[in-house]
């Protein structure tokens, strides 16, 4: 009756729904768990898990014996040498040549070097001899090619250097220009050029997930429960439950995105193998303007994929279509994120008004520090224009009968 009294209340209706159904969402587990728990533990340990198992596997490649077959050692065995004492090296001379690419690539053998025959008479006559490498490109972090890369670079050094003796000439001479290279972009430009493509990730796909269940339960669930009649029978209108709904199921999607993000910067610092250097940085860069200015870009998100699910939720006869409905969105959403990933792409004109696209390129020069204002500002017009477009579609589709009682 309390209830009832309070819809009769001539004001901020859609704020008393919301407080209902923000008692109802606390009470359910699984949105609790997807609120709050997941995002709060799960980004930090993924984070932990995937630094420890990239540096144990850059450290095992490093330590890895490499295997190789060297064709046409009579013709350098100078060069055959500098292999042979190459660390963490077994040659296998015994192999085949005619079976050196099945071994290569059934991992047998990492690399294989053919040297021609006229190997050293090229180089007496300050020629180019041709040596052939084979090798897999697949193996972990390159580690083959740039370790065979480093022998011939010495043994080539040593060679060019013996004929600039002999020709008395400076080394300096086949060099016309000598080249500085200042890169000016700073610590946290770069940081952000590298980190900011995959930073709106989390999010993103956090929003989305914080949205969906309490979006699920509020629409389809409450259909399906049998209690949205009697949420329908109060003196509010259709309009103030909609809004109720949807408050609540965006305040979910930006908890759950801030949340998540905040994991991150926890799991960051209990990341022991990082640099302090480069913790340095990580930790200028993620501050309270940073992140501030990527709570904004979250909040308009959020209210986007708050109100898109709930008028599906709503459109659903149950909880499970309702799930077989939004389950390939989280697919969707993740293409314009990993778009915003690719070389070249910037944050302009064009891509400030795409969608999760506009959200993945701002991170980016938010982070890096670069963000332009004016393309900023049309970022936020086109996620509150998307947002704004998606509440009055909702809005439709819970004024829509047919919609309400679809069974």
């Amino acid at each position: 009756m309390n209830l009832f009294t309070e819809w009769g209340m001539p004001k901020m209706k859609f704020l008393t729904i919301a407080k209902k159904e923000i008692i109802d969402i606390t009470r359910d587990r699984r949105t609790i768990m997807m609120m709050i728990v997941v995002p709060l533990l799960l980004v930090p340990v993924l984070m932990g898990t995937v630094f420890k198992i990239t540096m144990s596997q850059a450290e095992k490649a490093s330590e890895k014996q490499l295997k190789v077959r060297f064709i046409g050692q009579q013709y350098a065995p100078n060069l055959y040498s500098a292999f042979m004492n190459m660390e963490k090296t077994i040659m296998l001379d015994q192999i085949p040549a005619d079976s050196i690419p099945t071994y290569i690539q059934e991992e047998y053998l990492d690399a294989a070097i053919y040297i021609d025959s006229d190997y050293q008479s090229e180089i007496d006559k300050d020629g180019q001899a041709k040596i052939t490498i084979k090798y897999k490109g697949t193996d972990s972090f390159g580690i083959t090619k740039d370790r065979i890369r480093s022998v011939l670079k010495e043994s080539e050094i040593e060679i060019i250097s013996q004929r600039m003796d002999r020709l008395h000439l400076k080394p300096e001479i086949v060099k016309a220009y000598n080249v500085t290279f200042e890169d000016v972009a700073s610590d946290q430009e770069k940081l952000g050029k590298f980190a900011g493509g995959w930073l709106p990730y989390i999010f993103i796909i956090f929003g989305f997930m914080g949205a969906m269940y309490p979006a699920l339960d509020l629409g389809a669930g409450e259909k399906e429960r049998g209690t949205l009649e009697t949420i329908l029978s109060s003196p509010a209108t259709r309009l103030d439950i909609v809004l109720g709904k949807f408050l609540v199921v965006m305040l979910a999607a930006f908890l759950t995105a801030f949340i998540a993000l905040g994991g991150m910067a926890v799991g960051i610092q209990r990341i022991p193998d990082i640099p302090p250097e480069i913790l340095t940085v990580i930790n200028d860069v993620l501050s309270f303007r940073t992140i501030g200015l990527m709570m904004t870009l979250v909040l308009p998100v959020a209210a986007f994929f708050s109100a898109l699910l709930l008028g599906l939720s709503i459109y659903a006869k149950s909880f499970k279509e309702a799930q077989s409905i939004v389950a390939p969105l989280n697919i969707v959403i993740i293409f314009p994120a990993i778009i915003g990933t690719l070389p070249g792409m910037e944050l302009n004109g064009m891509t400030a008004l795409i969608p999760i696209l506009n959200v993945s390129l701002a991170s980016k020069d938010i982070i890096a520090g670069v963000i332009n204002p004016v393309y900023m500002g049309e970022v936020y017009i086109s996620l509150f224009g998307f947002a704004g477009l998606a509440i009055f579609w909702c809005v439709k589709m819970f004024n829509r009968e047919k919609t309400i009682f679809r069974s």
